[in-house]
């Protein structure tokens, strides 16, 4: 799920504080989203323009800006936390050789198995995802409604299916149930990035989940692509013990830091 965004300098026309508003955040929360792209602006510059810029947003609504940065980015978290940012959430990046999967389980399934989503598959990975995720960022910040979040995800699914992105689904085949699945694009020729993925609810921690992804992954190898690449949230201590099982090695990590104003200040 690809957008543009417009980015935007401050002072304008093109002062060292770059930012961008995010129309459907925007749009689902009823106020102004902004992401603020600092992680290459001199923490000097930031802490000169950022309390201004902050100022001048319109105080007359609620108003979110989020902030992407590495976590050595000391001085730069200096700069923001002073400002009232606040760390939500880091995502740790993870790439795989696809020729070094470690499979786990090594009994082929006859219940279930993985294949692309149809469009008749839609309603199922959406009831899915609208009820399985809790450690995003957007969950975890108190200031936003978890049903809006939910919401979110919803969205994301509705965009994917209308973009035809590859979903994969999970299939139980006694009984044509979805159990899971995994929304994933090409960034580069031979490489799969693994974006978004979970199984139902009610059979978490059950197995189903490694099942799926080590499918995924022997799928992807059938394909001819040669790297997969993941996020995982820090907060999600078992998809990450998973992802290091599978053969993952880290390549990089993001925190990133909300700003939260009230109407009226």
């Amino acid at each position: 799920m690809s957008f543009e965004l417009t980015v935007q300098s401050f002072p304008a026309p093109d002062g060292p504080v770059h930012y961008a508003a995010i129309p459907w955040d925007s749009d689902l929360y009823g106020f102004p989203f902004y992401e603020l792209k600092c992680q290459d602006t001199p923490h000097a510059s930031l802490a000169q323009h950022l309390p201004t810029w902050l100022a001048e947003l319109p105080a007359g609504c609620p108003c979110l800006i989020y902030s992407k940065i590495t976590p050595g980015a000391v001085p730069l978290a200096q700069v923001l936390a002073g400002s009232g940012f606040y760390p939500v959430e880091t995502l740790m990046e993870f790439h795989l050789h696809l020729a070094r999967l470690s499979t786990i389980i090594h009994r082929k399934s006859h219940s279930a198995r993985l294949r692309l989503a149809k469009p008749a598959d839609q309603a199922s990975v959406t009831a899915i995802a609208a009820s399985a995720f809790a450690a995003d960022r957007y969950h975890l910040d108190p200031h936003l409604p978890a049903d809006k979040a939910d919401q979110r995800f919803i969205q994301w699914i509705s965009r994917s299916f209308a973009s035809r992105e590859p979903i994969f689904v999970l299939e139980d085949t006694p009984c044509g149930q979805v159990l899971g699945f995994v929304q994933c694009r090409e960034t580069a020729p031979k490489t799969m990035d693994v974006t978004l993925g979970a199984v139902n609810k009610d059979i978490q921690q059950t197995g189903a989940g490694v099942l799926m992804y080590q499918l995924l992954f022997i799928e992807f190898q059938s394909r001819g692509y040669r790297e997969a690449i993941t996020r995982v949230s820090l907060h999600n201590i078992g998809g990450i013990k998973l992802t290091l099982r599978l053969g993952f090695t880290v390549r990089s990590a993001v925190t990133t830091l909300h700003w939260f104003r009230p109407a009226g200040g």
